[in-house]
């Protein structure tokens, strides 16, 4: 539809139906209604949906969210259409954060790929099955800088480190959205959570985050400004306060930051509920107060709160809201919906895309192998068919459960266990369950307790000879790590330990060999100190989704090699938590263990087990060389040569930092300022050269003024954030 259309639309639309463009509702009320009524068309021209909502509400509601599945979606669009005064179709979005139904690892698992490209070829996997299935926007991805593995959601981000999130972020959005307008395979994407929600007290969940305004623009909302420039159609506000101003009534930073200071110009949605949420925080004494601060904060969409259906319109009538606000809303919803391509036919392209082809299956491997991290390996890995008895022990051995809690339409059926891959490779290795992933309690707990598990436990009593029978000379990969459902939203945790019957398990294995290759899976860093002290060889795989076992499989066995770099740090105690590798410089740095009186810990290092981009490979690599430029005042330069000094093929992630050595304000130890993946044969070097632009150096000054001439910085490079090598940059 063009633009003059679009506006005739616009203007003929009575004050219910631009309301109802504001309102987003579960789809479940249009699948109960519809269960109910058997037809819907009765269903759309009824007077109320009884103990739900005005049934105003239910025929000109603007978007669903949750609803997937080509028959059910076109059985309520047409419904819906046929009953709406202007014909304007519904937007179906969802949660899908790692995949559709070909589930790929989670977002900190794609992160530790440091690949901007994949990550964008799994989105556009993603939207392709999404969208032949009804979809058209997605709350995805997620960009908020998480350093503390207390919090759930830290599974769902791309790790602690903002540059990483911001081009991970934008490269995500870019797949999501790649297909050409109105081509029916894209998804809408949605920046979220704007801004700062990583960083919630304690690591608990819906808790409010304080930390400085220094802080929250140089390192919370760079990701937004990078990810931003991929014109992504939405961005969700948070749950949160900052400075203690909840920020779906932040005029301030979602209008004058957000939309005028970074240039975002698409829907601005609220989290579920948020907007109703303000009268809970007590910054909003009822929920016509909440309407009024979510309206005048610019939020154009209410996700399922009952404010801007209950209020807007006698706010309008009134005059306390102009109806041009409403209509500013309104017509980024409209426009939306018009690049999706909605108004030419809102049906196109459902059923089009195979879903769970071998191809999107085979990118979804690939993704496993290149975000698994290599974090111990002595002399292990890759394991050799060399006679020698192998058995694979641990839930995850018979457990398909691989995918995350934010696979919501993922299956577990699509799913192999590592014992079918082994059997299919015809592997001559014994496969032991060895213990249930939680105990009955924590099961229960988590509401998890079922027929598998009880069928498990019956099991182990006979299993126990079976790890009797294991001798010193034997070799045991145990794969173990969380539950899917002990990451995630509401998943926060204080304690990061190896659940009960699994660290039981390692005991009883340690206790008949020492030659334990560990593969940990899990949506978050774990304590794993002690596991690691006692492997040969340590490799995370996160939730590998879909395709797990078989590239778990493939990388023990060297059909792959891991180049994973570690995207969050993983801490030597939770103690430390959060714990980060950009922590700010100190006053009093310990610079010897013998000095007491420095910021330390006297029980525990401060430096965590495995710090961020850290990762090993079947082979080695050396960089050299490290040399620096200014260019005519505006590029930094900085080349270095990275050698292949292993026996193998493999691939490095080359990492850059940057580090101000002289400011008037504190500013962090070092910060990733780019990075590359090279691979290389046995022997081989390569030069690389990264052309950096004098802005991106740029901090706030003490008065908050953008500062970076006459400042002297360092960049380093080398493959880990513990580097230290590199040369001197001046801006004059």
């Amino acid at each position: 539809m063009d633009e003059i259309k679009l506006r005739q639309l616009l203007g003929s639309m009575s004050l219910r139906e631009k309301i109802g463009q504001m309102i987003q509702l579960t789809g479940s009320y249009y699948e109960k209604a519809l269960d109910a009524e058997g037809d819907a068309d009765t269903v759309m021209t009824g007077n109320e949906v009884e103990g739900q909502i005005p049934s105003w509400v239910f025929q000109t509601a603007g978007s669903v969210l949750g609803t997937i599945g080509e028959e059910k979606i076109k059985n309520i669009q047409k419904a819906y259409q046929k009953a709406h005064p202007h014909g304007i179709p519904l937007l179906f979005m969802a949660d899908v954060i790692h995949g559709c139904s070909t589930i790929f690892p989670i977002p900190l698992g794609q992160a530790c790929s440091f690949h901007p490209e994949l990550v964008k070829k799994c989105a556009a996997a993603s939207a392709r099955e999404a969208a032949s299935q009804g979809l058209r926007a997605t709350f995805s991805p997620m960009i908020d800088v998480s350093a503390d593995p207390r919090w759930g959601r830290i599974m769902e981000s791309f790790g602690e480190d903002p540059y990483l999130n911001g081009t991970l972020g934008k490269a995500m959005v870019e797949g999501y959205q790649e297909e050409p307008k109105g081509d029916h395979h894209e998804l809408a994407g949605c920046l979220k959570h704007f801004a700062g929600y990583g960083a919630v007290s304690a690591g608990r969940e819906y808790n409010d985050v304080e930390m400085s305004q220094r802080t929250f623009f140089e390192q919370y909302l760079k990701p937004f400004r990078e990810a931003i420039k991929a014109n992504p159609s939405m961005v969700m506000t948070a749950f949160h306060a900052i400075d203690r101003v909840p920020i779906s009534k932040n005029e301030d930073l979602l209008k004058k930051t957000l939309r005028d200071d970074m240039g975002f110009d698409g829907v601005l949605i609220s989290d579920w509920g948020s907007i109703g949420q303000l009268e809970e925080q007590h910054v909003a004494a009822d929920q016509r107060e909440c309407a009024i601060f979510g309206q005048n904060a610019g939020i154009d969409i209410d996700m399922m709160s009952r404010a801007y259906m209950e209020h807007l319109e006698e706010l309008v009538l009134d005059g306390s809201i102009p109806m041009e606000e409403i209509d500013e809303s309104v017509w980024k919803i409209l426009c939306m919906k018009n690049d999706l391509g909605l108004f030419e036919d809102p049906l196109s392209g459902m059923g089009d895309v195979e879903i769970l082809s071998e191809e999107t299956k085979q990118l979804a491997k690939e993704c496993v192998m290149e975000g698994c991290v290599l974090l111990k390996n002595e002399e292990m890995l890759p394991l050799k068919d060399d006679g020698k008895k192998v058995y694979w022990i641990g839930p995850y051995t018979s457990s398909r459960q691989f995918l995350s809690r934010w696979s919501i339409f993922g299956k577990h059926a699509h799913v192999e266990t590592i014992e079918s891959v082994l059997k299919k490779k015809g592997k001559q290795v014994d496969c032991i369950t060895g213990s249930t992933i939680l105990t009955k309690k924590e099961a229960m707990q988590w509401d998890v307790w079922g027929p598998e598990e009880e069928t498990i436990e019956k099991q182990l009593a006979d299993e126990e000879k079976k790890l009797a029978s294991i001798s010193p000379e034997d070799t045991v990969v145990l794969v173990v790590g969380e539950h899917e459902i002990q990451s995630g939203e509401a998943a926060s945790r204080a304690f990061l330990e190896l659940p009960k019957p699994q660290k039981d398990l390692f005991d009883k294995v340690w206790a008949r060999t020492k030659n334990i290759i560990t593969v940990l899976v899990t949506g978050r860093p774990l304590d794993v100190r002690e596991l690691s002290e006692k492997s040969k060889a340590f490799l995370v795989v996160w939730r590998p989704g879909t395709m797990g076992a078989e590239a778990i499989v493939d990388l023990v066995y060297g059909d792959g090699q891991p180049s994973g770099k570690l995207a969050v740090s993983f801490p030597y105690s939770v103690g430390q938590c959060p714990v980060t590798y950009w922590d700010m410089t100190t006053g009093h740095p310990m610079k010897h263990e013998e000095d007491r009186f420095s910021s330390r810990y006297m029980d525990i290092p401060n430096t965590p087990l495995y710090p961020f981009g850290f990762g090993l490979t079947y082979t080695s690599f050396t960089v050299k060389d490290i040399r620096g430029t200014v260019t005519e005042g505006k590029y930094a330069s900085v080349t270095c040569t990275v050698k292949n000094t292993g026996q193998i093929k493999g691939t490095e992630v080359v990492q850059c930092y940057v580090r101000t050595k002289l400011a008037d304000v504190v500013r962090p130890e070092k910060e990733l300022i780019r990075f590359r993946r090279v691979t290389l044969n046995p022997g081989d070097e390569q030069n690389i050269q990264f052309t950096i632009p004098k802005e991106e150096f740029s901090f706030y000054d003490r008065h908050m003024n953008k500062i970076v001439d006459g400042i002297l910085f360092q960049l380093l490079v080398g493959t880990d954030s513990t580097v230290n090598d590199g040369c001197d940059i001046y801006f004059e």
